[in-house]
């Protein structure tokens, strides 16, 4: 049963996150095909999509969770394989931007199996192995995205509507093996004898950063490095399209390229430099960096700059596990996960506000209506935010001495 539930489940996130990504490379110029509009109003359609697909998916998620602790996981998940089939075969077949946006939301409500995928392996894993089942996790979604915007680039040339179709046949292909294959992992038991709504709060846990000096400097940190990130995923593709005249097979490959530095340097750099630094050390220097890198993105001229700032970029990663191992030694035990859930509430509301500030100062900053011809605008702005998140993580990591969680 723990191998099998396992594997599936490993399956059913794998082809949750190459789906995505397989959208990506094709999606802008999709809304623009829908919508006939220019450029800048596509990217202000994709940054308003990928809003609304963030905020269904904050506020799902605590359901979702709370839905699976009380009917059992299985049913969740094959409920979430179901939406992001029918979701995405309605966006397939959109005669213009109602169903469009309609089957993202379809897709974005049913989304949120990450949490049930979490609490599955939370059941089936003795704690001795729950790390390394963790780590499988995180390493397929790496593989996922890396290999889903390639792959969509590729397809994206076929036709605009061929990934959304080759999305929703991978879903309904994961729903009949996991109704086939899946076994329940949580016991009847062990289940919620009654739902509470109050618990299903996507913000409730922000209360616990005000509890800790040290967290309400560094939650601005990370949601000011959170936007900046966000922008970048907004405006990555139309701003290869517009300054260099990318394709889906060009725009599909360098987000894959982006997957692979972002990997690298989670996988390899993290664990061997974190460790030498130390966490505060290792903080400074990869926001430092990760600023440093999207300055060159709005300042690249030709791809092939676009290309090393990208390779630089594998040296930002350190700054994410440095500032959570930090903080978590910061914390008492009993509220670690009330703290995390917290710190990925400020994530989840950055992927919201992000795509829509990204997008629009694209608009403003290009085309014949720009204020001033700067393509790179998104970037310059996320690397002032990262810059001030960098100020504010210095001057709060000197005054703060790490404590052992109690």
């Amino acid at each position: 049963m723990v191998r099998s539930g396992l594997l599936v489940v490993l399956a059913i996130l794998f082809v949750d996150v190459a789906g995505e990504g397989l959208l990506y490379p094709i999606t802008p110029s999709f809304l623009q095909a829908l919508s006939g509009g220019s450029v800048q109003e596509a990217a202000r359609l994709y940054g308003w999509s990928l809003a609304l697909y963030a905020a269904l998916t904050l506020f799902f998620a605590p359901v979702w969770g709370m839905l699976s602790d009380r009917y059992g996981r299985k049913p969740l998940l094959l409920l979430s394989m179901a939406g992001a089939a029918v979701g995405n075969l309605l966006t397939a077949l959109a005669p213009g931007l109602e169903l469009y946006f309609l089957g993202r939301a379809v897709a974005a409500v049913t989304s949120a199996n990450l949490v049930v995928v979490n609490a599955y392996l939370v059941d089936i894993s003795p704690p001795e192995r729950r790390a390394r089942n963790f780590g499988l996790l995180g390493a397929v979604f790496g593989v996922g995205f890396v290999i889903g915007p390639a792959l969509g680039g590729l397809v994206g040339d076929w036709g605009l509507r061929v990934p959304f179709w080759i999305v929703a046949g991978s879903s309904a292909f994961t729903f009949t093996l996991a109704l086939a294959l899946l076994p329940e992992s949580l016991k009847a038991e062990n289940r919620k004898r009654t739902l509470c709504w109050l618990e299903a709060n996507p913000f409730g846990a922000l209360a616990a950063l005000a509890r800790y000096p040290l967290l309400r400097p560094l939650g601005w940190t990370i949601l000011l490095s959170g936007l900046a990130m966000n922008m970048l995923v907004a405006v990555w593709i139309p701003y290869g399209a517009y300054r260099y005249g990318f394709g889906p097979t060009e725009n599909g490959l360098i987000l894959a390229a982006f997957g692979l530095m972002a990997a690298l340097g989670q996988g390899l750099v993290v664990p061997w430099l974190v460790p030498r630094l130390g966490e505060r050390r290792a903080v400074v220097l990869g926001l430092g960096v990760s600023a440093l890198s999207l300055v060159l993105y709005g300042l690249a001229s030709t791809p092939w700059v676009l290309f090393g700032a990208l390779a630089i970029s594998a040296l930002g990663a350190v700054d994410e596990p440095a500032l959570q191992a930090f903080i978590s030694r910061n914390v008492r035990s009993d509220e670690q996960g009330t703290v995390q859930g917290a710190l990925a509430t400020i994530g989840n509301l950055m992927g919201v506000v992000g795509p829509v500030a990204g997008t629009y100062l694209f608009s403003r900053f290009t085309g014949p209506q720009a204020v001033a011809e700067l393509p790179g605008a998104p970037f310059l702005a996320g690397a002032f935010c990262v810059a001030l998140g960098l100020g504010i993580a210095y001057r709060t990591l000197r005054r703060f001495a790490p404590q052992p969680s109690r």
